[in-house]
């Protein structure tokens, strides 16, 4: 038998007060909800463990860095709900809408997986769903200044709609759906497992959604800042560019969007 409960997993290193924002936002506007949270702490060094422990009822500290996917899959396993909404510590609830997209992931058995828009810290729509990673889009993009056919962007309309990919940072699924798909990727620590996914749960002849009408704000980058300096972050994008492109098409992709940004802009 189904239950109605919806378990909010969060993986954290070292974002102590950020993901103590998220959890208040979670208890302040779920709080006539049912729902859980998980807090999956990636052996933060920071104070975490005691701002945290004491708010969520499941605490799982890891004795080392497992990275993303790893951690979520590890907090999937702890959960107790049918619906599993995978939150990125820097997330912030400003309302229940989260609610109205569980709803509609319920009611339409041929999405897999569905994502809300994001916002920035100012309430501007930020962009979240990715377009396919193909050699053709970049090109498209980066050369003839196609918009919209490689990087993220926001879509359209005000209403739900079947996209690509959205962003691993706020992603809802069911349950049966994310273990029949294997859960997270964990050949990826950081960076490309929610492109991975997305494609995954496609290949199983499922959709993916996005939801305009709920809406979350993101403070975009907090979550993986302390991982290197700002300079630097392209970098960690390589190993897991890799993995989801395979070697060659890494390559390819690349110099396309390498030579396309020395273009000249008209």
């Amino acid at each position: 038998m189904k239950n109605n409960l919806i378990s909010i997993i969060i993986v954290t290193w070292n974002t102590a007060e950020i993901t103590l924002q998220c959890v208040n936002s979670i208890n302040k506007h779920l709080k006539n909800q049912d729902y859980e949270i998980i807090i999956v702490d990636n052996n933060s060094t920071d104070n975490t463990k005691d701002l945290l422990s004491s708010k969520v009822l499941t605490y799982i500290k890891n004795s080392e860095n497992l990275g993303f996917s790893k951690a979520n899959n590890i907090g999937a396993k702890a959960a107790k709900g049918d619906i599993y909404l995978f939150l990125n510590s820097d997330m912030k609830l400003i309302d229940n809408s989260i609610i109205e997209m569980k709803k509609y992931l319920e009611s339409n058995d041929k999405i897999g997986i569905i994502g809300p828009q994001l916002l920035n810290s100012d309430l501007s729509i930020q962009a979240s769903v990715f377009p396919k990673q193909t050699i053709t889009g970049a090109f498209l993009e980066f050369w003839l200044k196609r918009k919209h056919k490689f990087s993220k962007y926001v879509p359209l309309g005000k209403t739900p709609q079947m996209v690509n990919a959205i962003s691993g940072g706020a992603a809802m699924i069911k349950k049966e759906i994310f273990e029949a798909v294997g859960g997270w990727n964990e050949r990826y620590f950081f960076y490309y497992e929610d492109l991975d996914l997305c494609r995954t749960i496609q290949k199983r002849g499922l959709l993916v959604y996005y939801f305009p009408q709920s809406r979350i704000i993101h403070y975009h980058g907090q979550s993986g800042k302390n991982i290197t300096n700002s300079n630097n972050q392209w970098k960690r994008l390589i190993p897991s560019s890799i993995i989801y492109h395979g070697y060659f098409k890494h390559l390819l992709l690349t110099a396309v969007l390498w030579l396309g940004q020395k273009i000249p802009k008209h």
